[in-house]
């Protein structure tokens, strides 16, 4: 029997079926908003950039780390004025002087001076170029 089901028993073996099946679905939230996959860290000689506005304002967040699924942005100005949920649409991930592409972004965590986004309706061609750059990456490291 794993941990979990150890606890889901107790708290049901004392009549608090309610608050088990808050548990569960606390469990399955958390479970879900876990990362699909593996996010590299750019090296600072490669620094990427998340363009956007935000409450009218063009802002340009450095990207600590990133994946095919979302990223790791660094906010300090900004960060404790977005909310878990929202949506920055319209973004654009500059991966290098000459190569940008346009994203939209879900914020799906915050803790000062960070945020983790997670990309959302990630177009073909936005998709191909992270792909590219993280495989470049992870070249270089083994190299």
């Amino acid at each position: 029997m794993k941990l979990i089901d150890i606890f889901r028993f107790r708290i049901s073996a004392n009549g608090s079926r309610d608050h088990a099946d808050k548990i569960d679905m606390q469990m399955n939230e958390s479970f879900l908003n876990r990362r699909s996959s593996e996010r590299v860290a750019l090296p600072a000689e490669r620094p990427v950039y998340f363009t956007t506005a935000v409450d009218g304002m063009e802002v340009c967040l450095f990207v600590e780390n990133l994946s095919m699924g979302g990223a790791l942005l660094m906010c300090p100005d900004i960060c404790e004025s977005l909310r878990t949920g929202q949506r920055l649409s319209n973004g654009v991930l500059v991966l290098s002087d000459a190569n940008s592409t346009q994203v939209n972004v879900i914020v799906r965590w915050q803790l000062w001076p960070r945020i983790g986004v997670q990309f959302d309706g990630i177009s073909h061609d936005a998709n191909a170029k992270i792909s590219q750059l993280l495989r470049s990456l992870k070249a270089s490291l083994v190299s």
